[in-house]
């Protein structure tokens, strides 16, 4: 599926690698650019591999000063370390500068593509809408009229994803139009194309349209793959639902909301628990609505980017059901939920869709949570026995307040000194330390195995190795071709630490570097970001960062972000 597929493209994980002076291997220097793309394709799980496939591919176009050629090699470099997408972006970026003038039908085109899809999957519409666009001036530009509609198709998911719906429904219309006449056209796609139609008809609640486009593509779906008719089931419910049919709603989307795959976009379970749940608050079964509307908000703190305005829907019937049970706590849970997410759209997000800002009124928020606090505060002086409780509190948060701030001053001290020292590694580059022929007599190990052993350990930091997950001594002693015996030895000589701590130092190091050069990286949970550096989970990494740095990786983050704004 081309639309699909461009859209979904990258998902696996690639290696980093500093950029150096390349000469292509003995071995590879027969190979046609075809051969070396076919063995880039088919070493999809050794990241390295791909990588010297890669630069071979590029050395042989510049030694050919074929510029196409040159165009596909970066493309196959980008490629390469893709679970690093702003890296690959560096590559994409240089074969866009290469390609520009070439008039070629497919570049620099694809290249703004794979830019534009990775960005949408991050939420960064903006920058999503911007590369997409430029995608499909030069399609047009270069007559590639396929390319052209494939970027279309995708501004048009950006759009629904938006909720501009009037927008996306033109051209997806217009896409549809150029299907329905090409006789060579992606049977899947067109699957896709029927299912978008019915959705924003939903939306928009022109049911005849919807009920037309779901309908076919539910039958093309039976003569594809069965797996799929489990979306178009799904659109059955809501539409059942925007005919105040509520009881179909709950059969229908009960049906498969639970079944319909990690590959179906987190706003579409969203949007079944969502009606289901307003379908039960329409039949006054306010208990199980409440469940319904929890398991979206689930998804949600989940999945912090799969955003629709009935997440605001959702807060508000949650927050508005606990106010009328009387449970202040549960109630103001929700009213910060709301802000949360709030706070986490008033850039991108909401600059792009009026929709969303006209729903998300925050100010509406913030009233309803002033009057909240008002309400549990005059509950409280109803109770003249909480007077001496209260100046307790007040004792009790007056010495908080100075710890806090005590320990807010160490915590910017610790941050400042780290940031010095940080910066001071970097650039001294110090790898290995200084040792005596005392040393290396109590070693006891020959100078060429020890050579051996730090030049591996040099690459290993250098390619940043450490982050993957599965870095143990004894499968890391393999790979140098050496024993875990020695290799202990050498690092507890040449580094001053065991194994498991110098690992650990490394990802942290590497951690603190990317939270300051990568200002999206810092948006990242603190378990995403131990697992993207290499940590099973959370606690060991705010473990090793504590213990190295002096505070936790949430505290670096927070004086960091106080920095820059």
């Amino acid at each position: 599926m081309l639309f699909s597929s461009v859209f979904f493209f990258f998902c696996a994980f690639s290696f980093a690698q500093q950029e150096f002076e390349f000469s292509i291997p003995d071995s590879l220097q027969p190979k046609s650019y075809i051969e070396l793309k076919a063995s880039f394709d088919a070493d999809k799980k050794d990241s390295l591999s791909r990588y010297v496939y890669a630069k071979s591919y590029i050395a042989k176009a510049t030694q050919d000063d074929n510029r196409l050629e040159m165009t596909k090699g970066y493309e196959l470099l980008g490629f390469a370390h893709h679970h690093n997408y702003r890296k690959s972006f560096s590559y994409y970026d240089k074969a866009i500068e290469i390609s520009k003038n070439l008039n070629n039908k497919h570049y620099p085109a694809i290249l703004y593509i794979y830019k534009g899809a990775i960005l949408s999957e991050k939420n960064n519409y903006k920058e999503a809408l911007e590369n997409h666009l430029k995608a499909l001036e030069y399609a047009e530009a270069n007559n590639n009229v396929e390319l052209a509609y494939v970027t279309k198709h995708n501004i048009a998911i950006l759009k629904k994803h938006l909720e501009l719906y009037d927008e996306a429904l033109e051209i997806f219309k217009e896409c549809y139009e150029y299907e329905v006449n090409n006789p060579d056209r992606d049977e899947y796609d067109f699957l896709q194309s029927h299912f978008s139609l019915a959705e924003i008809y939903i939306e928009k609640n022109t049911i005849d349209s919807a009920v037309k486009y779901n309908t076919k593509g539910y039958n093309l779906a039976l003569k594809l793959d069965k797996r799929y008719c489990k979306s178009f089931i799904l659109n059955e419910g809501l539409i059942a639902f925007h005919k105040k049919n509520y009881r179909q709603t709950i059969e229908k989307i009960s049906k498969v909301v639970d079944s319909l795959g990690d590959e179906i976009p987190t706003r579409v379970p969203m949007n079944g628990f969502f009606h289901l749940a307003k379908a039960y608050d329409s039949l006054k079964q306010k208990e199980k609505a409440v469940v319904y509307y929890k398991k979206v908000d689930s998804i949600f703190t989940a999945h912090p980017y799969s955003f629709t305005t009935n997440l605001i829907d959702t807060y508000k019937a949650l927050f508005s059901y606990y106010r009328a049970t009387d449970d202040k706590a549960n109630e103001a849970y929700y009213i910060d939920k709301a802000l949360l997410a709030s706070d986490i759209y008033k850039e991108d997000y909401r600059a792009l869709s009026n929709k969303i800002i006209k729903t998300f009124d925050r100010r509406d928020l913030l009233e309803k949570q002033k009057e909240l606090n008002k309400a549990l505060n005059q509950k409280d002086k109803k109770y003249s026995t909480l007077k001496l409780f209260a100046f307790i509190f007040i004792a009790l948060f007056s010495i908080a307040i100075i710890v806090f701030y005590y320990k807010q001053r160490q915590i910017k001290r610790r941050f400042q000194e780290l940031v010095e020292k940080h910066e001071k590694a970097v650039k001294a580059k110090q790898n290995l330390t200084q040792i005596t022929n005392e040393d290396e007599k109590q070693i006891g190990l020959a100078d060429d195995i020890i050579e051996q052993i730090l030049v591996s350990l040099c690459n290993f930091e250098e390619k940043h190795t450490y982050i993957k997950p599965d870095i143990t001594l004894p499968n890391l002693s393999k790979r140098f071709k050496t024993n875990s015996a020695y290799l202990s030895r050498v690092i507890n000589t040449y580094k001053n630490k065991k194994f498991a701590e110098y690992l650990n130092d490394l990802r942290v190091d590497y951690a603190i570097e990317k939270i300051q050069s990568d200002k999206h990286f810092r948006l990242y949970t603190i378990k995403a970001i131990a697992i993207e550096v290499g940590f099973n989970n959370s606690q060991s990494f705010a473990r090793a960062f504590k213990r190295k740095t002096g505070i936790k990786p949430s505290d670096f983050i927070k004086q960091l972000e106080s920095i820059s704004t």
